[in-house]
Formats: structure tokens, sequence, C-alpha cells
């Protein structure tokens, strides 16, 4: 049973949103009443629905909730006239690994509901704010190779092996854990494997679109 969060003196939407991320993670968003999240967040059956509507509203808002950040960071990061499309790049896979490594039990959420495609209503949500965040860093690729700096190279397929680099460590626990040989699940999420994660997509990228890596740190 997931551990209650103290509601005395919290926002009681927030911890219910900090509760459903928890059990769909855990359980998947078909398992998980309403009464559950409810019990679990330490309030009544009617505040879901006072706040949300449904449990359908609460999914769409724990899923908007997160975007609009890394839109803005994305936003002024393209915008930057002053770095390179290198390090425009270098900054997205480190704030996307930071996120994936802080945020899986959202990123789980997610990859559930894209694996499955129950819910046409979840997919068309998170496929429109995750379709807008590519579309910025394609804008990113294109950029480098207008300039000159980065090759010719299929940019829909480099952002498919950028975020399925991320996916599958943070879906692949078991597999990675044994690849590691660490018996604990929650370790390979330490800082070291954090940095290296990052450093591997990093230099996969670079080989892959620099023209000369000596200059990517230009």
């Amino acid at each position: 049973m997931t551990e209650k969060i103290p509601v005395e003196k919290a926002d009681k939407r927030q911890v219910l949103l900090q509760v459903a991320e928890k059990l769909f993670a855990q359980h998947g968003f078909e398992a998980v009443s309403v009464r559950q999240l409810a019990t679990e967040a330490g309030t009544n059956v009617a505040m879901v629905s006072y706040y949300f509507g449904s449990k359908d509203g609460l999914f769409q808002e724990l899923i908007t909730s997160r975007f609009p950040y890394t839109r803005g960071f994305l936003e002024a990061l393209a915008a930057n006239k002053d770095i390179s499309p290198w390090e425009k790049l270098s900054q997205t896979i480190d704030m996307y690994v930071d996120k994936f490594f802080s945020g899986r039990a959202f990123h789980c959420v997610i990859m559930r509901e894209m694996s499955l495609q129950q819910r046409p209503e979840h997919v068309s949500v998170i496929t429109e704010h995750m379709g807008k965040n590519m579309e910025l860093i394609r804008g990113m690729i294109n950029e480098g190779q207008e300039k000159g700096v980065f090759r010719y190279v299929d940019s829909e397929f480099t952002i498919v092996a950028l975020f399925g680099a991320m996916t599958s460590f943070v879906n692949n626990s078991a597999l990675v854990c044994k690849l590691l040989h660490e018996p604990n699940p929650e370790n390979i999420f330490s800082d070291a494997n954090r940095a290296r994660l990052k450093n591997q997509i990093k230099s996969m990228l670079q080989a892959q679109l620099m023209r000369d890596v000596n200059n990517s740190q230009g």
C-alpha cells in the first residue's frame, strides 16, 4: 500500500495529483479506483470530482501540469542566439535525463498509456504535448544543419533514438540491473549512472551529427 501523504496543511488538490501519479505508475489507470485515490490521499471521493470532475480529468491534469516547464525551457533554448546548436542539444539531453530519472513514476504512467492505446483521449493529450516538444528539438537539429555544423541526417529518427535511449533505461530497470550487476533496481538511478547516460547519449549524437567532433563545444 502506498504511503499516505500528510494533508493537514497540504494542498489537497496537489496531494491527489501526487497520489495519482504513484498509483497509476504502480497499477495502471484502469486498476485504480476513485475511492482508492481518495483514501490514499487522505480525503474523500467528492474531492476528486470537485477538483478534476472525474478520474479522467485528474489524469489529464496530471499530464498537462508537467509539460509547461519543459516547453518553456525548450522554447527559450531554441531562441537563444548566443549558444551553438550542439550546446542546445547538450542542454536538452541534460534536462530530459534529469526529468526521466527524478520523475520516472510519471514517465511510467505516460509510457503505459502510450503502449496500451486503450484510451485514445489519453494518448491524444500526451502526443499533443510531446509532439510540440519534439518539434522544438527538431528545430535545433535543423538549425545545426543549416549552419553547416551538423550533417544532414534523418532528424526524426535521431529524435526517436534520443528518447528511445532514455525510455529503455527507465522502463527496463530489471534488464539494466542485470547488465550493471546491480541487485537493487533503485541503485541504477544513481547520480553516477545519470552522468553516464548523459555522456553516452551525447557521444552517440556527436558521432552522428557533428561534422567535426572537435568543434562540438563551440
